[in-house]
């Protein structure tokens, strides 16, 4: 393990200037937030068989939801198209989003991103002929505060007057009895709640593998257990996608690796600023005289009605493990920490050695970080989740019978304004990212078309600016 003293330095005199203390330290240390061998989540889709192609129009690297999207884009326009994947399909992050499809109180170019994703949703079970477990579900946010509320009054104000066209803004004020009925059998008294109408639900286990099928189905090849080790180029240009398979001869490729982009990046000296963020959640039972849909209170209290009648619960705490690059960029995220509904844990574990020791640089001819690396997933936070389902069975005692049918932990790549990273690379033209995203399964529909044109030198749908790689510099 090479760890130099000066790199120990640096970690131990940013904690020390945070003013950790033993009180802070110990729960830090038993926390989790470590990665560890897994597989999907429910589903599987086998992989494309027979041996790789020695070229294709263009090569997407992850079959997670984001790169299947953006490969089904680009077969759409016409382009042969070949994903390659470390492990399975949707075997890690993919597989494990919590499924809801809002853009209540986003703002910027992100807004737009999840609003026009919202309508793509709404049209794809008829779009690719099966059922991707997609739901319209109206979801009940009650603000956790005066300012909060007269906030979400100014942002609807101001959304609606942006989206006076074709798509309009569905989200309201709601109170009264539609708030009773809609928060059903609460012991709690809430007397006013924001309502999106037209926000979405999709359940991962799901959704991602009909996609995948699909991708399949209009000529997509996907090859799993398939790691690329990197990027040739010729003339500046990308030349061909390096795989622990062999090379695909290909002037177009997109990075599509979820939280492990970054490390892919390093590899051609461009750095990708993101930090590791988890969140743990359930899948519980349902039964009668539940208010069904999907709700947020304050308290913590976060639940949404799958397809099947079971339900999804999450604390919604993000678990923030410390790594090495928490002390170089680390402060660029403090802003993301000041909203009074943001709850993060820090970890400190082996996932931080392993930041220091873990290389960044190698030949494209040797084993790639990759492919010791096939399917990881976090481990959840038992202790929150218990306790959250405790609390929802208090304010809705409904809950009191559901069990536990499942417990699991999301690991997501964050950047330090939580928009996603699509963007061309300018020193490997060719390239394109399109990562970073805590919201994979909304913005999808759109990233990957923004992806798409970017790659083709097309006009993407929203302006790509808010987007860029280099947005940080």
């Amino acid at each position: 393990m090479n760890i130099t003293r000066r790199k120990l330095l640096i970690g131990g005199g940013a904690i020390c200037a945070a003013g950790i203390g033993a009180s802070v330290l110990g729960p830090m240390l038993s926390r989790e937030g470590r990665l560890v061998p897994g597989k999907p989540r429910y589903g599987f889709i086998a992989g494309s068989e027979g041996e790789l192609p020695k070229s294709a129009d263009a090569v997407i690297i992850g079959a997670g939801i984001l790169g299947i999207m953006t490969a089904i884009n680009l077969r759409e326009k016409g382009l042969s198209v070949v994903i390659v994947e470390k492990g399975n399909i949707a075997g890690e992050q993919s597989s494990r989003f919590y499924g809801q499809l809002i853009t209540y109180k986003m703002e910027g170019d992100t807004f737009m991103l999840h609003h026009l994703g919202k309508e793509h949703w709404r049209g794809m079970n008829e779009k690719i002929g099966t059922d991707t477990s997609y739901r319209t579900q109206g979801r009940v946010e009650v603000p956790l505060s005066d300012e909060d509320l007269q906030n979400v009054r100014t942002w609807i104000e101001g959304k609606k007057e942006l989206l006076s066209g074709s798509l309009p803004l569905k989200t309201r004020i709601i109170q009264g009895e539609e708030l009773k009925t809609r928060l059903k059998g609460a012991t709690s008294n809430w007397t006013i709640a924001g309502f999106e109408e037209d926000s979405g639900s999709l359940d991962p286990e799901i959704a991602a593998f009909r996609m995948a099928e699909y991708a399949k189905k209009i000529g997509v090849k996907i090859y799993t257990q398939c790691a690329a080790r990197g990027i040739e180029k010729q003339g500046g240009t990308v030349s061909d996608v390096v795989t622990e398979k062999g090379a695909i001869r290909t002037t177009r490729a997109v990075v599509c690796g979820g939280a492990w982009s970054r490390l892919f990046m390093q590899n051609l000296d461009v750095d990708l600023e993101t930090l590791p963020a988890y969140q743990s959640q359930q899948l519980i039972t349902g039964g009668p005289g539940l208010p069904g849909a999907n709700v947020a209170l304050p308290g913590n209290i976060f639940f949404r009605e799958q397809a099947n009648g079971t339900y999804a619960t999450s604390p919604r705490i993000e678990v923030i493990p410390i790594v090495k690059e928490s002390f170089f960029y680390g402060y660029k995220y403090l802003p993301l920490l000041a909203p009074e509904d943001v709850f993060v844990h820090f970890s400190i574990n082996e996932q931080l050695l392993n930041s220091f020791s873990q290389k960044t640089k190698w030949s494209l001819s040797e084993q790639s970080p990759f492919e010791n690396n096939r399917d990881m997933v976090a481990v959840a936070d038992f202790k929150d989740l218990n306790e959250s389902l405790v609390t929802l069975k208090k304010e809705f005692p409904a809950f009191t019978h559901s069990k536990i049918i499942d417990q699991w932990s999301g690991a997501m790549a964050v950047a330090p304004d939580e928009s996603p990273i699509i963007s061309v690379v300018n020193e490997c033209p060719g390239l394109v990212v399109n990562t970073a995203t805590s919201w994979g399964m909304t913005e999808s529909p759109v990233s990957s078309a923004i992806a798409a044109d970017l790659l083709l030198g097309n006009k993407p749908v929203i302006d790509p600016k808010a987007f860029s790689l280099y947005r940080f510099s």
